[in-house]
């Protein structure tokens, strides 16, 4: 597909093809995952049949094809004459919302009703599974490995509504006992082994652990998405500072929620500082200048001022901003790694446990999760050599590991 983006591009350099954008906010034209690709442009008559002749164009170099039956275009409300432009490509107009990948996109806030393929997919399965006479292990695995894998791939892309999770989590509990009586609580089963559960995760705490790593990738950058949402809500600003606004997205909204949070497991290593707001990211001891000295005077509030001002030669020389001998000290304990390519965040858990930084998601979940006291019969029910079968069966039985 790389023929096709030099032609997008190229016809957008041109001025043939207008994306769509507003503002300041990064132009998107097009969106590619292996075959399947979004365009997003501005509806004019000549525009569309630019698109035309790219497909063409496309088509002839590398014999790759659009398939116009399975294709669609999706017209803004205020746009006019839909139908006819619609013709010009040749493809069939609908309505939003649309799935893509696999997941329903909307330009609404997401809703219930927006997810009923994703009830209706957990319901087939468990009303298949019901009549294969699976034992109380068995029907365990399949709601951690099928039901569960498959939602946190949906939290990945989107945030669900706490009602389309509540409904999931309620036909997993009627399918494990069978639509009889629950033995044990949902709440109970929703455990680690070592805390008297049987290894499930809640999906609500997923989807808390998602929006955490949505915050992780907004701060990492390097992507569309941040660059985009950064440029949309936070402009020349500081993520840190941002307030929350009533026309911010819910997906923002969650993302700055989750700041404290993510405070506590990230930490600054610097190259050379110059990628670092000096006053405002919490780069010292995962605090900020503003929380350690509170607001800066008027001569020292300049924007843009970096970290690269106090760092010399590789070193820092807090001496030079005429920062106390304590503060100093906290200063010096942030890294300088001259052979990083840029300033960086690490992910704090995997730093300490292996030494890589890089973000991990089930030390993420960890961070968001309840935790309960360690069970006494842990070690009774999962010993060695015993089948999970009969180790789950024995769980389910023993409620006194569940209180």
């Amino acid at each position: 597909m790389e023929y096709f983006t030099c032609l997008m591009d190229l016809a957008v350099h041109r001025g043939r093809l207008v994306p769509l954008f507003r503002r300041m906010d990064p132009p998107v034209t097009y969106l590619i995952y292996a075959d399947d690709l979004l365009v997003f442009i501005q509806p004019s008559t000549e525009g569309l049949q630019t698109l035309v002749d790219i497909m063409d164009d496309l088509k002839s170099f590398s014999g790759l094809q659009l398939n116009r039956d399975k294709s669609r275009v999706y017209f803004n409300f205020l746009c006019t004459r839909k139908e006819e432009r619609a013709d010009v490509l040749g493809i069939a107009r609908s309505d939003l919302p649309v799935r893509y990948l696999g997941v329903p996109l909307t330009v609404n806030y997401a809703r219930d009703q927006d997810f009923h393929s994703l009830i209706e997919y957990v319901q087939r399965r468990v009303e298949g599974w019901q009549a294969a006479g699976l034992s109380f292990g068995g029907r365990i695995e399949l709601v951690r490995s099928v039901i569960s894998a498959v939602v946190h791939f949906w939290l990945q892309s989107i945030l669900l509504p706490v009602a389309t999770i509540r409904r999931v989590e309620r036909l997993c509990a009627d399918f494990i006992w069978r639509g009889g009586m629950h033995a044990i609580s949902w709440d109970q089963l929703c455990r680690p082994m070592k805390e008297g559960g049987v290894g499930l995760r809640p999906l609500l705490e997923v989807r808390e652990a998602s929006a955490l790593k949505l915050a992780w990738r907004f701060i990492s950058g390097g992507s569309l998405w941040s660059d985009w949402m950064h440029s949309r809500y936070v402009k020349q600003g500081s993520f840190w500072t941002c307030p929350t606004d009533n026309n911010h997205s819910v997906t923002f909204k969650t993302v700055l929620r989750h700041r404290r949070v993510l405070k506590s497991a990230i930490r600054r290593v610097m190259k050379d500082g110059s990628g670092t707001d000096l006053w405002r990211d919490p780069w010292i001891d995962r605090r900020s200048l503003l929380d350690i000295r509170g607001a800066p005077t008027h001569q020292e509030d300049r924007r843009g001022l970096t970290c690269s001002r106090i760092i010399r030669n590789g070193e820092w020389r807090p001496e030079s901003y005429r920062f106390t001998e304590e503060l100093g000290g906290s200063i010096s304990t942030t890294i300088i790694d001259p052979n990083l390519l840029a300033d960086r965040w690490i992910w704090e858990p995997t730093d300490a446990s292996s030494g890589t930084g890089e973000f991990q998601f089930s030390s993420c979940y960890n961070l968001i999760r309840r935790t309960f006291p360690l069970s006494t019969d842990y070690e009774f029910i999962w010993c060695k050599g015993l089948a999970r079968k009969m180790q789950l069966c024995v769980q389910a039985s023993s409620g006194s590991s569940l209180d």
